[in-house]
């Protein structure tokens, strides 16, 4: 009889000694945060606790980092939201953390004393506790395939830009002066490089062609880039919301499932225009208050993209008769052109956000109007 009451005991207490054990890790995980400043080679591992005391702030060597994390019960891991940040956060997420990338903007204000790799490593922990701190997520790899088609995109755009302009100066160098426009500096080419008349050697012909050359495999480069990035945009189940939205093409499809994680991490449509950089900066001190320019921060060519295609709903709106082209039309008659595009651009936002929050398709009928002043 008493062995079994020791044996019961025991179990009782195992039980016990587990619940406390599981509790532990739990509040470990609330209270706990590791800022990691990341770098090449040598990364800078900050770990502290809710009362903002620090219990470790040290190096740790590349192939050591993971191995480290490994053995640390569940917290909330914090690093700054740049190059390699994704990857990294993904490789964490799977020890069982709590990942967060945190703007550097909103660190360098914490940074106390010279800037190095310690103290960075604080002011990353610092920032994170704000209650007022805002986070950007780990991009998936779907997310990291389609944002890497689009950089290649963008490059590839630059540089064919720089060869037209390039060859457009050194045709006026000898006297070959072409009008404006892609198409016909492509038509003019060959039949300036067929002309004997002008003043063109065969050292200038041979670059004007090599140019020429150059200036179509790009083209056929972007082609072929923008049919990947469709056809990855395709796979993902948000696609057909989103391109239901006017003003928001294939292009812009793909900058907005490269960028949203998840909607819901917007309280609101107006947060999420403001996260574009779409919502007017506020200078205010005491009674006065002035309200200024777009902020332009975020996502650069997602808020480029927006505006392009917030100005090609408004050269149309005049030939339609739904909720937003009427609402088009009439403040048409006393904003200016450049002013309505933003604000369209803005209202845009707004409703991606609303579609995606809510997987919604884009109805019209729900798209009133807004105050513009």
């Amino acid at each position: 009889m008493g062995a079994e009451m020791a044996t019961l005991l025991t179990a009782s207490q195992c039980a016990k000694l587990h619940f406390l054990i599981k509790q532990v890790k739990v509040t470990s995980m609330k209270d706990t945060l590791i800022a990691i400043d990341l770098a090449k080679t040598i990364f800078q591992v900050c770990v502290m606790n809710k009362n903002h005391e620090i219990l470790l702030n040290k190096k740790l060597r590349r192939n050591k980092l993971l191995t480290f994390l490994s053995q640390q019960p569940p917290s909330m891991v914090v690093m700054e939201a740049c190059y390699s940040s994704n990857p990294w956060g993904r490789a964490i997420h799977h020890l069982g953390h709590e990942v967060k990338l945190i703007p550097p903007y909103q660190v360098k204000p914490f940074v106390v004393g010279n800037k190095n790799d310690t103290n960075d490593a604080v002011a990353i922990a610092e920032a994170a506790r704000r209650p007022k701190a805002r986070f950007v997520p780990v991009k998936t790899l779907e997310q990291q395939d389609i944002q890497s088609l689009h950089r290649v995109r963008e490059r590839c755009q630059r540089d064919r830009v720089a060869i037209l302009n390039q060859l457009r100066g050194l045709l006026s160098e000898y006297g070959v002066v072409i009008p404006k426009t892609k198409a016909v500096l492509a038509k003019s080419i060959p039949m300036i490089l067929e002309d004997k008349s002008h003043q063109l050697t065969t050292v200038s012909r041979s670059i004007v062609r090599r140019l020429f050359e150059q200036w179509r495999a790009l083209d056929e480069d972007i082609a072929q880039l923008e049919k990947e990035l469709a056809h990855l945009c395709k796979q993902h189940q948000f696609y057909d919301l989103l391109i239901s939205i006017p003003g928001v093409g294939p292009l812009g499809c793909a900058l907005i499932l490269a960028s949203v994680n998840d909607p819901g991490q917007f309280n609101n449509s107006r947060q999420f225009a403001a996260w574009l950089g779409l919502t007017p900066k506020q200078h205010a001190s005491g009674d006065k208050s002035r309200m200024l320019g777009i902020s332009k921060r975020g996502n650069a060519s997602l808020r480029k993209t927006l505006i392009h295609g917030a100005r090609t709903v408004l050269n149309w709106c005049d030939k339609k008769d739904d909720t937003l082209s009427l609402w088009l039309q009439r403040l048409k008659e006393r904003v200016p052109a450049c002013k309505l595009i933003v604000a369209l651009a803005n209202k845009l936002a707004r409703i991606i956000w609303a579609v995606l929050f809510k997987q919604q398709s884009y109805d019209a009928r729900l798209a009133a109007g807004c105050v513009v002043r």
